[in-house]
């Protein structure tokens, strides 16, 4: 499962959205997101390009062996 969180670009950066997996301090691009950024702030904010195609690859791939995804039932 993944959820959107918002955060710098980079260091000094513009706000945008980064993906992150649940229970896990980084991004899908590397990013750690140490500051806490209000969603309601970051409402206009852009998407972050490397978060975005690295989901995109994931959401694509097949289904791992033995996931719940890849079972017959």
């Amino acid at each position: 499962m993944y959820e959107m969180c918002a955060g710098v670009e980079k260091p000094g950066g513009a706000l945008v959205w980064h993906v992150m997996a649940k229970h896990t301090t980084t991004t899908l691009c590397g990013q750690t997101l140490s500051q806490h950024v209000d969603g309601a702030s970051a409402q206009r904010a852009g998407h972050c390009s490397t978060c975005m195609a690295l989901f995109g690859k994931l959401m694509t791939a097949p289904p791992a062996v033995g996931s719940p995804a890849a079972t017959d039932h």
